[in-house]
């Protein structure tokens, strides 16, 4: 069996070669694993109804007709938003107010430097789908 020394460099080559990380705790997989609050909020079955509300009260039709697929991606990135306000949030309250080194308050502007791309990206969205309907 190999050592890990010598198992790295074997496992760094494999995942470009076949786009897979290694699994190991700590490893590559482990850094660049997608955020939860990267993943579609329309997947979450906790959200669907509160979505499909707003979607309604979006919808030019008022709810009395199907509702428009531009006022349900406003909903989508509406809720978006919300998370996304929570977890800067929750990020301050444990990472702002726990910080005592200069390094705890790099990791709190990387963090929310890359929360800020999904904040963007949530408020294109829904302009987008507002200036559609």
């Amino acid at each position: 069996m190999p050592s890990e020394r010598q198992s790295l460099p074997t496992e760094k080559n494999a995942a470009k070669s076949t786009g897979r990380a290694p699994t190991r705790p700590g490893g590559i997989a482990s850094q660049c694993a997608t955020p939860w609050f990267a993943i579609a909020i329309e997947t979450d079955p906790a959200f669907e109804d509160e979505i499909e509300k707003l979607a309604k009260a979006l919808s030019l039709s008022g709810g009395r007709q199907k509702v428009d697929e531009n006022a349900r991606e406003a909903a989508r990135a509406e809720f978006d938003l919300l998370r996304i306000r929570k977890i800067r949030t929750w990020l301050f309250e444990t990472l702002y107010y726990d910080a005592t080194t200069a390094e705890d308050m790099a990791e709190l502007n990387d963090k929310l430097a890359k929360l800020e791309r999904y904040e963007r990206r949530a408020f294109s969205r829904r302009n987008r789908a507002l200036r559609e309907l």
